[in-house]
């Protein structure tokens, strides 16, 4: 990369603690010293504090988290318009679901204008369509893509894994304008530094109950409900801890509730409705593993962490978790029409990792670095930024 240090707009959604926010986080300490930041979101929740104190531009902009309302969106579009023409920016970056269809409206706006954008790269969070996704609005989604890769002008598609940007170039392969584009993989990775550390050789990671962890955003995706069914079969004795947004809410605990079957002073008794957590190393230290029910992913951080801090995994057979069980020397896969059976995983694989907790939370983590690490992961970004950026107009790399 030549000349001045190269200005990126990052451009997530909702402003609260999520995946999104916690990946830009990821890329601005990755870039450090090698780009400037500019940080798009919608009012801050605590999911950007990160912003300012990485030395970037905080740009607050109502309508950026998903929502229906036409107004809110239209003064989005127009929020990310004026940022762009004002900052002139080498590259905008834009992640979440709004965020990422309000951009490219507006390229495809300004193409059809005769005005041209900055280079534009998009990262998939999580396909729009694919097993998992409810059949209408995954055909929906399918049809945007196919109608946007043909409208848009060339930009750079990254995917979180090999198998996402297969099926995603599968889907659309009758597509001919999909080859305008350029698609990059570049799979997720952690970083809690300090980790939680492992309990002493022969004990249990905590004293107390069997605790299992299971963190995200209350949602059709997590499916908190077969989570709810799963520990219904678990021992008496097992805890379990939700952390996420919305997880916290009365609506959400007695949803949850119903779908376990357990009784209110039980449900008080053995699960922990945490809500937004802002630290999640002290969860992960005391809990005795990590349960992932979502019907789709992208890759989710909050697995790698789990992962990096030794922690057994089990999860439902999806893409992006796959990649992860794959490699995971103690990983478990459940089926969601199966709760009983789940059940039985999770014991048994939680009761050999507390057999040596000390030798199996290093194992995990020995096979987490070399796939999952940050250090991996800044080398390759550093890279992949250097393939995006080398597309930009002449004119343009030695902006000041």
């Amino acid at each position: 990369m030549e000349g001045s240090s190269p200005h990126i707009l990052l451009i997530g959604g909702d402003g609260g603690l999520s995946g999104v926010p916690t990946y830009l986080a990821q890329v601005m300490r990755a870039l450090s010293g090698t780009a400037r930041f500019t940080v798009m979101s919608d009012r801050n929740a605590g999911g950007y504090d990160f912003v300012t104190a990485l030395g970037g531009q905080r740009v607050e902009q109502p309508g950026l988290r998903t929502s229906l309302s036409l107004l809110r969106a239209w003064q989005a579009l127009r929020g990310i318009g004026h940022v762009i023409d004002a900052q002139a920016p080498d590259l905008v970056w834009a992640h979440s679901r709004m965020a990422v269809l309000l951009v490219r409206v507006l390229s495809v706006w300004r193409r059809m204008r005769g005005q041209s954008l900055p280079p534009l790269a998009i990262t998939f969070h999580g396909l729009p369509f694919g097993p998992g996704h409810r059949p209408l609005a995954a055909a929906v989604a399918r049809r945007i893509e196919a109608g946007f890769l043909r409208l848009m002008p060339p930009c750079h598609l990254l995917f979180l894994s090999q198998a996402a940007a297969q099926t995603f170039a599968s889907v659309l392969n009758r597509n001919d304008h999909l080859s305008r584009h350029h698609l990059h993989v570049l799979e997720n990775c952690s970083d809690l530094d300090p980790l939680p550390q492992p309990a002493a050789p022969g004990l249990p990671a905590a004293s107390g109950p069997p605790t299992v962890v299971m963190t995200g955003r209350s949602g059709y995706q997590k499916d908190h409900a077969t989570a709810a069914r799963i520990f219904a079969h678990l021992p008496k004795n097992y805890q379990l801890v939700l952390c996420g947004g919305g997880t916290d809410l009365p609506a959400f605990r007695r949803r949850f509730g119903r779908a376990s079957g357990l009784d209110r002073a039980e449900l008080d008794r053995r699960v922990r409705f945490l809500g937004p957590v802002k630290d999640i190393r002290p969860v992960l230290q005391k809990a005795d593993l990590f349960l992932m029910t979502s019907r789709y992913e992208g890759m989710p951080i909050a697995a790698l962490e789990a992962f990096e801090a030794g922690l057994p995994i089990a999860t439902t057979d999806i893409p992006g978790m796959a990649e992860i069980a794959a490699v995971h020397p103690m990983a478990t896969l459940v089926q969601a029409d199966r709760p009983q059976e789940a059940a039985q995983r999770i014991v048994a694989l939680t009761v050999a990792w507390q057999s040596d907790v000390a030798a199996n939370t290093s194992r995990i983590r020995a096979a987490w670095a070399p796939r999952f690490s940050f250090s991996r992961w800044q080398r390759d970004m550093t890279l992949l930024l250097g393939r995006i950026l080398a597309d930009r107009p002449p004119q343009t790399r030695n902006r000041p």
